[in-house]
């Protein structure tokens, strides 16, 4: 699925890894982003597992065709605690609230590359942008799947492209580097800086740059075979791990040296490893190049942000945690008012030059890794309670539960760290502006669970009450698909074909 392929690679990726680089040096980011690769794609077989088994609750819903649950929220609810699943989804729908700010002020921050655009005020330009990623969804899903396939495809083409340029940099295939770099920056100016604290630090930056991970679970129930594409979907997501993110990252520490001075003193795009390291070779034509398609890039997840929020906000009045006013929907099945208030706050922020939200939104996201984590343990436990054998499903995680819990075991350690740098952050005074502004979403998380917990007095869900019902559905419907294919075999694809559905999707 290339729109799947395509989540997740933006500002964080294109923009923030120039602050994890300068904090962390080249040697730590190779470290942190290789860890976090590990930790997201092991969330992705976590949610496929379980999304596989039930894209859709309740069953009646699933009947209708109505727009599913969010997963996560959803499968916290069923396999844990219901407040917990109230907790999740606040979590979530919060930070990608949180992240439309950041794309928009990473939009205007991209326009500086270009003195030009000084001329129009930084308000106008919130503005335009706003109502640029607003328009993609006030269409029907279609138009909304249509806009984001050909945005992915631009991300990956430009991704591709700049991983060829940066090999052929390192490699010494450019003149102005005067020879093979490969791992020269890793020994002047050296390959680590700050230490642990910058390591610890460059983990934030990495959790927001894995940013729409568990999208699948968002658009699987809007795609008219559910499990098909959580199939098709997880399989290549390793090769986007090991391309766009590892190798990329691996690359950006060759070609340049944390202590450049554009890295250090520039802000936006001038601040990133990408344009400085085109920069570095003298090829300036093309980083105006790379700028304008960093824009659209950032500009898709943007659309993307808006769109999930506004289906969190749905999902959550669905499941009858939040006022049922949320899940009001149009003709085309758009949750307007949803869409109204997450458009609202999020551009709102903008407005008020809410300019940390990226590490709110990295905490928000190690939250929501824990529980998916999580849910995938209590999952199999309730399989292992009624007797369901695991090795039957069409989906699973071969190493389930361990590494899940050694996934808990690494998320607890890193934030314990944010924790202590949201005290004594990097370059500032401790204050509790800074600790709040950092790590809003841990105390929040814990204040709304325990909040509804109180509140309607839930209890723990015990593995035997675990309500697998609803996957009888899919198990008939994909029986009925299996045997219409065996009936009417599709067309043999080419060779080319083949491979290419085997790592796209």
């Amino acid at each position: 699925m290339m729109i799947s392929f395509g989540a997740g690679i933006g500002t964080g990726l294109w923009v923030g890894t120039g602050s994890a680089l300068a904090k962390a040096g080249p040697a730590g980011i190779a470290v942190t982003y290789t860890i976090m690769a590990g930790m997201v794609y092991l969330m992705f077989v976590s949610v496929g597992e379980m999304v596989r088994r039930m894209p859709f609750l309740p069953f009646a819903l699933a009947l209708l065709g109505e727009i599913s649950l969010i997963a996560a929220s959803r499968q916290s609810m069923e396999y844990t605690d219901p407040a917990m699943g109230f907790a999740n989804g606040i979590n979530y729908w919060f930070s990608w609230v949180m992240i439309i700010p950041a794309e928009i002020t990473a939009c205007v921050s991209v326009l500086e590359f270009w003195p030009q655009t000084s001329v129009v005020p930084l308000a106008g330009w919130i503005s335009i942008i706003l109502v640029l990623i607003i328009i993609p969804n006030l269409f029907h899903v279609k138009i909304y799947g249509h806009v984001e396939f050909y945005m992915s495809l631009v991300k990956c083409v430009t991704i591709l492209g700049m991983i060829m340029f940066m090999f052929i940099m390192a490699s010494g295939g450019i003149a102005a580097t005067g020879g093979p770099l490969v791992f020269h920056y890793w020994k002047i100016p050296g390959g680590f800086h700050n230490g642990l604290k910058g390591i610890c630090a460059s983990f934030i930056q990495a959790a927001f740059s894995f940013g729409g991970g568990d999208y699948i679970a968002i658009i699987a129930p809007e795609v008219k075979e559910p499990r098909e594409t959580v199939r098709a979907t997880i399989g290549p997501l390793f090769w986007r791990m090991a391309s766009f993110f590892v190798l990329n990252i691996w690359l950006v520490g060759m070609v340049v040296p944390y202590d450049d001075v554009d890295l250090i003193n520039k802000s936006g795009t001038l601040a990133s490893p990408f344009v400085i390291a085109i920069k570095r070779a003298g090829i300036m034509p093309l980083a105006h190049v790379l700028n304008a398609l960093i824009f659209l890039t950032v500009l898709s997840c943007g659309i993307t942000s808006i769109y999930i929020a506004s289906r969190c906000l749905s999902g959550l009045s669905e499941l009858k945690l939040i006022h049922p006013l949320f899940d009001k929907k149009d003709k085309a099945g758009r949750p307007y008012l949803a869409l109204i208030v997450s458009t609202t706050l999020g551009g709102g922020l903008c407005y008020l030059n809410c300019n940390n939200t990226a590490a709110v939104v990295g905490i928000a996201g190690f939250i929501q890794y824990a529980l998916v984590y999580n849910n995938l343990i209590r999952f199999r436990m309730g399989l292992k309670a009624q007797g369901i054998d695991y090795k039957k499903l069409s989906f699973y995680s071969r190493c389930a539960p361990y590494l899940q819990y050694i996934g808990l075991v690494f998320i607890f350690l890193i934030l314990a760290a944010e924790f202590y740098l949201s005290v004594f952050p990097f370059g500032a005074k401790p204050s509790a502006s800074n600790f709040f502004a950092s790590y809003l979403a841990a105390p929040l998380f814990v204040f709304d669970y325990f909040a509804y917990k109180w509140w309607f007095k839930t209890k723990i869900v015990k593995p035997i009450d675990m309500d697998f019902s609803a996957a009888a559905y899919f198990d008939y419907e994909e029986q009925c698909k299996a045997e219409e294919k065996m009936a009417n075999p599709p067309p043999k694809l080419s060779l080319w074909k083949r491979v290419l559905a085997k790592v796209v999707g």
